[in-house]
Order: C-alpha cells, then sequence, then structure tokens
C-alpha cells in the first residue's frame, strides 16, 4: 500500500497563495456600485494592482472572488440561471465573498445549502455588512493572511466564536471548505 506524502494541510501548514489575485464580479449592476469601490478602498492596500472588476458572466480567474449578486432562496444569482456556487468555481477562487447582502429568509430554505458542485473554496455569506466595518475586516483578515496566518485561524481571531459578538461586526457566515488557506508574497525568480 502506498504512502501519501502529500504534506498535510493544517493552521501550522497552510496551503499558502502567493500573491493572491482579487476579482470584484458586479452582477447587480449600478445598485452595487458604492459597495463594490468602498471595498476596493479598503482592500487595494492587500492586492495592490492585483484587481480586477468586472461586470459581466464572462469572468477571469481568481483568487479571491468578491462577488456582488442577488440570491434566490436556492442560492441562484437573479436574473442568471446560476448558482452562487457556480461563479466561485468559474474563476477558480479559493476564498470567495458573497459581499452584497443575502436575505435572512434564504438561509432558511433548506434548498439554499443543498447546491453543490464540488469545488472546495472558503466562502463568506454576508447578512448585514454594518456599513464601512465590512470593508474593515476583510482588509484585518486579509492582513493577516498575508502574514502567513490561516483563513480560518484568522477569522476567529477577528470574530470570536460565541454568543456576545462585538457590535461593529458585521453578520456573516463562514463556510470553511477549503480549509487552512494564507497567502504569501510573490515567488522570487528563479
Amino acid at each position: 500500500m502506498a504512502e501519501d506524502t502529500a504534506p498535510k494541510i493544517t493552521a501550522n501548514n497552510p496551503f499558502v497563495i502567493a500573491n493572491p489575485s482579487l476579482l470584484m464580479l458586479n452582477l447587480m449592476g449600478p445598485g452595487a456600485t458604492a459597495l463594490l469601490e468602498r471595498d476596493l478602498a479598503d482592500l487595494k492596500p492587500i492586492f495592490n494592482d492585483n484587481i480586477r472588476v468586472v461586470d459581466s458572466t464572462t469572468v477571469p480567474r481568481c483568487d479571491v472572488l468578491f462577488l456582488y449578486a442577488k440570491l434566490d432562496e436556492t442560492g441562484r444569482v437573479e436574473p442568471h440561471p446560476f448558482h452562487f456556487r457556480d461563479a466561485v468555481k468559474a474563476t477558480g477562487a479559493r476564498v470567495a465573498v458573497v459581499a452584497s447582502e443575502i436575505a435572512e429568509a434564504a438561509f432558511s430554505n433548506p434548498r439554499f445549502g443543498q447546491y453543490s458542485n464540488g469545488w472546495p473554496a472558503n466562502i463568506v455569506l454576508t447578512i448585514n455588512r454594518k456599513g464601512e466595518h465590512f470593508g474593515r475586516f476583510f482588509r484585518r483578515l486579509f492582513s493577516d493572511m498575508q502574514s502567513g496566518t490561516s483563513m480560518p485561524m484568522a477569522w476567529v481571531t477577528l470574530a470570536p466564536q460565541g454568543p456576545v459578538q462585538a457590535p461593529d461586526l458585521p453578520a456573516m457566515i463562514f463556510l470553511m471548505e477549503a480549509g487552512h488557506i494564507a497567502f504569501g508574497p510573490k515567488p522570487a525568480p528563479g
């Protein structure tokens, strides 16, 4: 029996994405422009010039996806025929944030969480952005990841789990489906 020699991905040995790229995908049109511009200003210091903003269903590849879309009760992107998870897979993102607020009623619909396309990504679903606190949260999260802290570990530091949450913390659900991911510097030319 052959032994698996692949290194185990853990909090102390995360999967590192060197020089991560950010795609901001606006499928809501002008209604999301202000949100997108605010998030862009908050995230630019982390991603520098490795950011693309698009507003079509033909999307480039990326490591991190910020999706601005209206989702129906099953997770389908209105008025399009695809699920938000299909957009994540199409971009190749390993970290995805539905940056527009999702109606809380969607989370009580069993069909919302049933769809799977087999693409492992850490996905954040937004219930309440809490204004400027949303971008500030992700700037801190991605900054910690840039320092080598895995996403789940950085998340629980910024948003400790328990009944009492900081009042300025955005209301979000974190689906840790890809596990311990961190960001790293661009590899030196070899």
